[in-house]
């Protein structure tokens, strides 16, 4: 796994107020690293005892005429 040198912390927030989720802000450095839009996807899991958070880009959609 790469190590960057940069670090960003975010702060938790309630997804909603009738939920238990929490959401955060993906820091812009990260977001410019993967070149990540909005739609992409972020799975979470826990490797080793670590969050572990892996992107998955959005699929262009064909459109066909």
């Amino acid at each position: 796994m790469a190590k960057y040198s940069r670090h960003d912390e975010s702060v938790l927030h309630p997804a909603t107020s009738k939920s238990n989720s929490l959401r955060t802000t993906v820091p812009a450095y990260i977001v410019n690293q993967f070149n990540l839009k909005k739609g992409d996807k972020l799975s979470w899991g826990i490797e080793d005892g670590s969050v572990v958070i892996q992107m998955a880009k959005q699929e262009k959609e064909i459109i066909r005429s």
